[in-house]
């Protein structure tokens, strides 16, 4: 995690920063004064965007830049998004793994302590031995979205979708199968051609992904929906179940690399979406919470590569 305290958001050029976000998993932007209409300005000037265009899109600050992650009501019906429950550990690329590669959150209205807890695979990564990150960039996983397959871990948090109404879950649907960075609403048209379309939902994806800035380092592991390991020939590996529980409990659950974050209206916190996952402890429904949430791609300008990262 790499820390601005202090430093005006106008100050911090938007290149830089994304490669921080890139080579550290986290970017903490303290006390820069930032209104929420000047981080929609830098965020456009950081990556690429889609508009949400859905229920909780922020109309106030922006041209439809930002989510509402709220507990309070934002179309005169529903609240706003993920605003009712505990988020255990989840990474926000999922499912559509070419989707933004980039989410920052600013502070909006933080009315008790309420804190987001982000874990990066980069310092552990790090740690490892050659020999382990050798076999590790060959190793695939197979996800379990849907619930289909049967996650390795079979207890523990996973969304509840029954319990949204049909208009959330229609823009969810609508928002997933929009994700296609040659569609961003500020994407140069001389670099459209660069990307490949966005493949839609894939249950087979590399373990280490080759990240656009820093190449195959760290990797991508949100515990609720692996369902197994797989060899570089795709079958299940012979110590899948092992590996899956090494990695939650000496990366995870040891807690030695994750940031917990205490929210102060004001705070920006960018998090890379292939190398980090987050999780929020329960939300207090009868206290105002909210977070205006961007996603982004790495712009062009930035990137070593332009074919999938997953």
């Amino acid at each position: 995690m790499l820390e601005y305290n202090n430093k005006k958001l106008s100050k911090l050029d938007p290149s830089l920063v994304c490669k921080q976000v890139a080579e550290n998993g986290v970017v903490v932007i303290k006390n820069s004064n930032a209104t929420p209409e000047e981080f929609a300005e830098w965020s456009y000037a950081a990556g690429y965007h889609l508009s949400p265009n859905i229920w909780c899109t922020d109309k106030e600050h922006s041209d439809g830049l930002f989510w509402r992650i709220t507990n309070k009501i934002v179309d005169g019906i529903h609240r706003g998004a993920k605003s009712d429950h505990e988020l255990d550990w989840h990474v926000n690329i999922n499912p559509i793994l070419d989707a933004e590669e980039v989410v920052g959150l600013y502070g909006k209205t933080i009315t008790y302590p309420t804190q987001t807890w982000f874990c990066n695979s980069l310092p552990f990564w790090y740690k490892l031995s050659e020999s382990e990150r050798l076999r590790f960039r060959e190793l695939k996983l197979k996800l379990d979205f849907s619930r289909k397959y049967g996650r390795i871990q079979k207890s523990g948090w996973s969304p509840n979708w029954q319990n949204y109404p049909k208009k959330i879950i229609d823009d969810i649907n609508h928002n997933r199968n929009t994700r296609n960075i040659a569609n961003a609403t500020n994407m140069e048209k001389h670099n459209k051609n660069l990307y490949k379309k966005s493949r839609g939902i894939i249950e087979e994806v590399n373990f280490v992904p080759d990240h656009p800035l820093i190449g195959k380092n760290g990797f991508s592991f949100s515990p609720y929906e692996i369902g197994d390991f797989l060899e570089s020939d795709g079958t299940v590996c012979k110590d899948s179940k092992e590996l899956y529980w090494w990695f939650w409990n000496e990366w995870i659950q040891s807690e030695k690399y994750t940031y917990k974050h205490d929210w102060v209206e004001g705070d920006i916190v960018l998090m890379d979406q292939t190398t980090t996952i987050h999780r929020r402890p329960t939300m207090q429904m009868d206290k105002p919470r909210e977070l205006l949430r961007v996603a982004m791609w790495y712009k062009t300008r930035d990137r070593n590569h332009y074919d999938y990262i997953f």
